[in-house]
């Protein structure tokens, strides 16, 4: 399914904007009659708030976690460091093979 990128990428924003109508619409129609209203716009607002904060923090740590290409963009906390795949140093390559060859 094809889903534009500019709906894709502001998502979480559009859960938290029903989260808060919810919450208004529950708040407005359970003060008004009865408190089924109140607690399910509470609810669904909360549930849909709280998923909208949680799509947009796990999309912005993947946006973070690129792999270190040097020591120095580690150091500057710009990456992640993955030393199996690149190590840094020879001897931190030597070591992984070694410990490779000796489980096989």
């Amino acid at each position: 399914m094809f889903v534009p990128k500019v709906v894709y990428e502001n998502a979480p924003f559009y859960w938290i904007i029903l989260g808060v109508l919810l919450i208004v619409t529950g708040t407005y129609y359970g003060k008004e009659g009865d408190m089924v209203f109140f607690f399910a716009g509470i609810g669904g607002g909360a549930i849909a708030c709280v998923w909208g904060l949680v799509v947009f923090g796990r999309r912005l740590s993947q946006k973070s976690r690129q792999p270190c290409s040097t020591y120095d963009e580690y150091l500057h906390q710009t990456c992640e460091l993955n030393l199996k795949e690149n190590p840094i140093h020879q001897q931190a390559a030597n070591d992984s093979t070694e410990q490779r060859d000796a489980q096989a």
